[in-house]
This record gives C-alpha cells, sequence and structure tokens, in this order.
C-alpha cells in the first residue's frame, strides 16, 4: 500500500502544475483564471487565445500525466502496469483538479483522465475516445460526454483492470459527473454553450 501512496502522492504535485496557467502567462501575460470562463484546461486556452495554444496545453497535461506514469513504473513495476499508472493518474487528477499552490481551484481532469485510462488499458482507451467524440456530436456537449466516455470504461473494462484500478474507473466516473455538474445543469437552462464540434458538424451535412 505504500507503493501505491507514493504513485499518487507523486502524480498529484505532478498533476498540480496546471500547463494552461503557464500557457496564458506565457502567451497573453495574464493567468488563465483571469480569461474565459477561468477554467485551467485545453478547451477555455483554445477558445481565448488558439488552437496552437491549445495544443500547448493537451501537451502539457497529457505529459504530467506521462512522465510520473514512466518514473514510477521503473520504482515499483512489481505492482504490475495498470496498478502503478492508475494510482499515478488518479494523483495527477487530483492535482489537476485541486492543486495545493492554487487554494485547490483546478480545472476538470478531463485529459489527465483520458490519458491514464488509455495508458492502463489502450484498446479500451482508444474506443472510450471514440465513444467520447461521437457523444460530443450527437449531444452537442463536452460535459455530458465526459461523462457517458467515463462510464462506457469503468463497465467496459470492470472485469479486465485489477480491482483497485476498477475503482479508480469508479471513481473518475464520479469526478466527471462532480467537476461538470454546473455544466449539466446549464444545459437545461441554456447556459451551456454547444461544442463547435458538433455545431460544424451539422452545419456540413446540413443539419
Amino acid at each position: 500500500m505504500i507503493q501505491r501512496l507514493l504513485c499518487l502522492l507523486v502524480g498529484y504535485l505532478c498533476g498540480c502544475l496546471l500547463t494552461a496557467d503557464i500557457v496564458a502567462r506565457h502567451v497573453a501575460k495574464r493567468s488563465i483564471f483571469e480569461l474565459g470562463d477561468g477554467n485551467p484546461g485545453m478547451a477555455n486556452v483554445g477558445h481565448e487565445l488558439g488552437t496552437p495554444a491549445a495544443i500547448v496545453c493537451l501537451a502539457g497535461d497529457i505529459l504530467k500525466t506521462l512522465v510520473p506514469v514512466l518514473i514510477m513504473s521503473r520504482l515499483f513495476g512489481s505492482l504490475g502496469w495498470a496498478v502503478v499508472t492508475g494510482w499515478t493518474g488518479l494523483g495527477a487528477t487530483l492535482g489537476h483538479i485541486w492543486p495545493l499552490w492554487h487554494q485547490f481551484r483546478g480545472g476538470k481532469g478531463v485529459t489527465t483522465i483520458a490519458s491514464t485510462i488509455i495508458l492502463m488499458n489502450p484498446l479500451w482507451g482508444i474506443l472510450t475516445g471514440v465513444v467520447g467524440a461521437g457523444t460530443i456530436i450527437v449531444s452537442g456537449y463536452l460535459s455530458v460526454a465526459a461523462v457517458v466516455a467515463m462510464t462506457f470504461y469503468t463497465i467496459a473494462t470492470a472485469f479486465t483492470l485489477p480491482f483497485d484500478c476498477a475503482l479508480i474507473s469508479l471513481f473518475f466516473t464520479a469526478l466527471q459527473v462532480l467537476t461538470h455538474w454546473s455544466k449539466l445543469q446549464g444545459i437545461s437552462t441554456g447556459t451551456t454553450h454547444r461544442a463547435s464540434l458538433s455545431t460544424k458538424f451539422w452545419a456540413k451535412f446540413g443539419r
């Protein structure tokens, strides 16, 4: 259990590094918390600072999950790849959502979760990404896609992942509901904007 907690701790410390804020301070000379909806994630960076900045943010969020996973797998490889990935990725996600240095106010953890589930089980992780993209197009909302995709992954891998990894997947699903709750509520009131991917898709195909 000590090894798992160390994976969690190292992942958390890496997750606290908010790539979106670094990008915003470099490009706009302002904190990401002062731009757009204030969310330190790729979507807000892309909306406010453009696609190139969003790509850098995406890469950074993937790396802050991947790098600690690789380090901890070298140290605690006996736990198994999936277990090391699950606990380290959980830490990175918690750090991203509740960063210690910013009064525990962070992002929604979509990229760190996506990176973790793909690393834990590449096949189902990639299929989950396809499900997520399809849900965005059909529903029109990123928040719905995040919850649906993670639910799909949790069910699909329930009996193939180690027990604690399956529990981590279930926890990730709960986190997506929690962090997207205001956006989900905003769908019924019309305050949540539709995803541009959905809008462009249906515009192209004549909806």
